[in-house]
């Protein structure tokens, strides 16, 4: 079993802005409550971070949505990108790397980022 990483080691990534990790207000109805922020880190103010949760969560659960219907419309194709665990979204100054446990964090563009070892990471947060 791979050993859990403590969700304040992100900000040690050169790169990492900040990060939040957050909850379903009710298990299993991620799509029907609004999430609830756990913590977030780093140099993001708490609306900031907030934001940065809800446009994580929409985007996660539309990801989710693709990612299955792709797999269930055909579960032996070897090719089929599931199952899913983290995203990236690139934009000019900053970009979001997000993770289905739901962590996020917020990057400088500036900086040169390993994104699969960054993922790999957020993926071992415990966000239960």
């Amino acid at each position: 079993m791979s050993t859990p990483v403590i969700f304040s080691t992100l900000l040690d990534v050169d790169g990492v802005v900040g990060a939040v990790r957050w909850h379903e207000a009710v298990a299993g109805k991620g799509a029907v409550s609004p999430p609830l922020l756990t913590e977030y880190i780093g140099d993001i103010t708490e609306d900031r971070a907030e934001r940065l949760m809800a446009h994580s969560e929409a985007a996660g659960l539309g990801i989710m949505g693709i990612s299955q219907l792709s797999y269930h419309r055909a579960r032996e194709d070897k090719t089929v990108m599931y199952p899913l665990d983290g995203y990236y979204l690139h934009s000019r100054q900053g970009s979001v790397v997000s993770t289905i446990n739901r962590v996020s964090v917020l990057l400088d563009n500036s900086k040169n980022v390993d994104i699969q070892d960054l993922i790999g990471k957020m993926n071992l947060i415990d966000n239960s």
